[in-house]
């Protein structure tokens, strides 16, 4: 009896042992996945104009992704090499200081009309996975690529069905500009997401001023086998100014994207209007959660179809700090990335415009860190 009284309470130590270790992990995983609170605003730098780095003109820098203590940016220049810069930016807590670029890659790739736009670092296979826009106007469908560190060609990813060109162009698939824009690795390492910037034919309009629906569509994509494993609908914002003078050029789109915990993530919301002194762009970065969002890889089109977006909430306007940026102009922000930790532990968040090589306006090179705050 008296042995049996010891394994009784060997046995209730154990399981509350094991209860309280599994407590301890379950606090782990909700610190991990919990919501971004508020970001605060470290520093800004701008790389010259024009600024040429081993025969290259630096610029068009659509995205941005930080791996190996070193950031990594595209180029969405069209004309040969197609590239991306290797970059250390120096800052802390209270300070901004420096850009570093530190080399150049080309990638090796034949493909015609390929437009880069987004570039991620794949820590399980050590490579980069990169999107090309394509070129709607010539039907040349949207693509996904797979390069090693040196920007040798490895793979190339089918785009998933319902955002490659249509056979019927002028009703279904992709808009011109308006393709894949938006590329982010998942928590699970076996999988990555692709988003479009403008939502296709099928599902809606292009934003306007005045509300409306306007759903882009978000794409998780296995890895080993290319197949599409979920797919969400994200709604976009109206236009919130007039260009001027009224009804010329205006957009709003959705530039990049960012996991943060599963099916959780940070989105980026350009919008752009013509002919205001500030840049013209309005800039916005929301909490956005896929987690009850339906799952919409076969509804063929989401106009006048029942279904559940991800839901979103405002975390940044840059407009809050325009007035302590260069000339006060907030710019074509698309790029986005996790950055070095702070010295007091807390996560970095930087994002990077793209300067169109100044085809429009004066543009620039913009780089913008802020302080994650839980």
């Amino acid at each position: 009896m008296f042995q049996l009284k010891i394994i009784k309470n060997i046995f209730f130590f154990v399981i509350i042992a094991l209860l309280i270790n599994c407590k301890a992990t379950n606090i782990q995983v909700a610190s991990k996945t919990s919501k971004i609170n508020k970001l605060r605003f470290i520093g800004e730098q701008v790389l010259p104009a024009n600024k040429i780095f081993n025969g290259t003109e630096v610029g068009g820098l659509s995205s941005i992704d930080y791996a190996n203590d070193a950031y990594y940016l595209i180029s969405d220049d069209k004309n040969k090499p197609i590239r991306f810069y290797k970059m250390d930016l120096s800052f802390d807590a209270t300070k901004f200081s420096t850009i570093k670029i530190t080399d150049v890659i080309e990638i090796k790739n034949d493909s015609k009309g390929l437009d880069p736009e987004s570039l991620r670092f794949d820590e399980k296979l050590a490579h980069f996975i990169w999107t090309s826009e394509g070129n709607i106007r010539k039907g040349i469908s949207p693509a996904i690529f797979e390069i090693m560190p040196n920007g040798t060609s490895i793979k190339t990813y089918e785009t998933p069905r319902n955002l490659q060109i249509s056979t019927t162009p002028k009703t279904k698939g992709p808009r011109r500009n308006g393709s894949l824009e938006c590329l982010s690795m998942s928590e699970n390492l076996d999988y990555f997401w692709v988003g479009m910037e403008l939502p296709l034919l099928q599902d809606g309009e292009e934003p306007q001023l005045k509300q409306g629906n306007y759903p882009v569509r978000i794409s998780k994509i296995n890895k080993k086998t290319a197949d599409l494993a979920f797919q969400f609908a994200y709604q976009l914002e109206a236009i919130p100014k007039d260009s001027k003078p009224s009804h010329k050029f205006m957009v709003n789109g959705l530039p990049e994207i960012l996991e943060i915990g599963e099916n959780q993530f940070l989105f980026i919301e350009r919008a752009y209007a013509s002919g205001h002194k500030d840049g013209g762009n309005t800039v916005k970065i929301y909490l956005v959660d896929a987690n009850k969002a339906t799952n919409i890889s076969n509804i063929e089109s989401l106009k006048n179809t029942d279904y559940i977006p991800a839901t979103k909430k405002l975390i940044f306007d840059f407009e809050t700090i325009r007035s302590q940026l260069t000339n006060g102009i907030v710019d074509n922000i698309e790029g986005i990335t996790f950055g070095k930790k702070l010295a007091n532990g807390n996560r970095t968040l930087v994002v990077v415009s793209d300067n169109n090589f100044n085809k429009f306006n004066t543009q620039l090179n913009q780089f913008i860190i802020f302080e994650v705050l839980f």
